[in-house]
């Protein structure tokens, strides 16, 4: 499993450096893998049984997997046979599977605020770098609906987690606003700090209590959203909706300078 993620955090990385867009790299491996005379498939009944033997091409796979109409079980025996595949073949089944999430990670860092000297490759290598690191984690044996929303929460989290770093490095490098966005070990980086930035934007009125538990819950105790969205009396959808939500009032606050960081 180890030399999986390896080589394919390793290609991430060389895709980053080499193009515009890391993102657009993925998109352009896919697509090559399903070009010439024996192009990367999967069988069409996974994601409709009156398909029979017919197989469809991996890029084909991905738009119906991205329409609406698509059941979400058929969504979950097609993510069930990629990991399977990744688990027993290795890749090019991991480029397929990161593949499948980058619409979703498109959007996802559409509707985020990115500070302007936070570069935008630099952003998608450190989201497509977390995505394969939880695509290592995952078990075949698992529970395949989840293995989509696994990766494409994993590459949000790494993704806020850069935003945040960058944005306190601006205003004080000594006090990162997420530990995870430095490495381990540097002084000034406590949870008591993160939260006391929490706390203080919940204080001026920028995000609100039950906001400030989701965001600490999910980013910093590593609470499953399910276990957050609970807690809260809401669901898990509008857990997420309400977390992204504040988020993007918080970096803004950050971004106009309306929150005093104090160290301890």
């Amino acid at each position: 499993m180890r030399r999986n993620l390896t080589s394919t955090s390793t290609s991430y990385n060389s895709r980053a450096r080499s193009s515009a867009s890391p993102f657009d790299s993925v998109d352009v491996s896919l697509l090559n893998l399903t070009r010439g005379s024996s192009p990367l498939t999967l069988p069409a009944v996974l994601l409709s049984e009156q398909e029979g033997s017919v197989a469809w091409p991996v890029d084909l796979v991905r738009a119906r997997m991205a329409h609406p109409s698509t059941p979400q079980e058929a969504r979950a025996r097609v993510w069930a046979e990629i990991v399977r595949r990744r688990a027993a073949y290795g890749e090019p089944w991991g480029t397929v599977a990161v593949a499948m999430v980058v619409p979703a990670l498109r959007r996802a860092l559409a509707r985020m605020r990115r500070p302007a000297e936070l570069d935008q490759c630099e952003l998608e290598q450190a989201v497509l770098v977390a995505v394969a690191e939880q695509l290592a984690a995952l078990e075949p044996d698992g529970e395949a609906a989840e293995f989509g929303l696994r990766l494409v929460r994993a590459g949000d989290r790494a993704a806020h987690r850069l935003a945040y770093g960058v944005l306190c490095e601006r205003r004080n490098p000594t006090e990162p606003l997420d530990e995870g966005a430095v490495p381990t070990g540097l002084p000034g980086t406590s949870m008591a700090q993160v939260y006391a930035v929490l706390e203080c934007a919940e204080a001026a009125g920028v995000i609100t209590g039950r906001e400030l538990e989701l965001i600490g819950g999910t980013r910093l105790d590593r609470l499953s959203a399910a276990e957050c969205a609970r807690r809260a009396g809401i669901s898990v959808r509008a857990m997420f909706r309400s977390r992204a939500e504040a988020e993007e009032r918080l970096v803004k606050a950050l971004l106009a300078g309306e929150l005093t960081v104090r160290a301890d």
